[in-house]
């Protein structure tokens, strides 16, 4: 909609939304199409049970939509935003990891093929391919992504504690400097003190 398009009309039903439509024929609660932040829509507003809340399509008009329309949408499934994709398909199963019994498989990433057990992901090695990688190799490369994992997270979680030490041993070594310039200007007085003392005999 553009602005040379909105017409009296059109302003009027705008600033009256939401618009009632009616009532679910099932649970009996109040049914509203409305304009929101992703556009516009249609909610089922159960109240303490909760709202079920569906985008309108490209052919549908919030200051149209009909109530059938609103009851035929919210009967679709939910297409949520930022849900995951269904689980990719695997280009080649290995089989069973020897140790838990979770599968091992090859995926197509996009970065090239790539290993998956559980959480870890690892690289297919130099010289291997997706046909002819073994279920031993395939678990090393794992072994070794995972131990790569725990160095870095251990290095990481070192680093703020070093961090927090320096000062203290800034503090102790700006105290031990201080230390030692005390020491070092009580000397210089005691031995300016004692060739004075000698000077003044001499001359006596």
């Amino acid at each position: 909609m553009t602005l040379q398009n909105v017409t009296l009309e059109i302003a009027v039903g705008l600033l009256a939304l939401p618009r009632n439509l009616g009532v679910h024929p099932e649970t009996g609660a109040k049914i509203q199409a409305n304009l929101g932040r992703f556009g516009p829509y249609v909610v089922h507003d159960q109240g303490k049970v909760g709202k079920d809340y569906r985008s309108l399509k490209k052919e549908d008009d919030v200051l149209l939509i009909s109530l059938g329309r609103a009851i035929e949408l919210l009967s679709e499934p939910k297409a949520g935003r930022g849900r995951s994709k269904a689980a990719a398909t695997p280009l080649r199963e290995l089989g069973a990891h020897p140790e838990d019994g979770e599968p091992v498989n090859i995926y197509d990433g996009p970065y090239g093929a790539y290993i998956k057990h559980g959480k870890v992901n690892a690289s297919i090695p130099e010289g291997q391919t997706v046909e002819s990688i073994s279920m031993d190799i395939a678990v090393k490369a794992l072994e070794e992504k995972a131990g790569a994992k725990k160095k870095s997270r251990g290095a990481a979680k070192a680093a703020p504690s070093e961090q927090a030490d320096s000062p203290k041993k800034t503090a102790a070594k700006t105290s031990s400097k201080k230390a030692s310039t005390k020491t070092a200007t009580k000397t210089a007085a005691k031995s300016k003190t004692t060739k004075t003392t000698k000077t003044t005999q001499s001359k006596s």
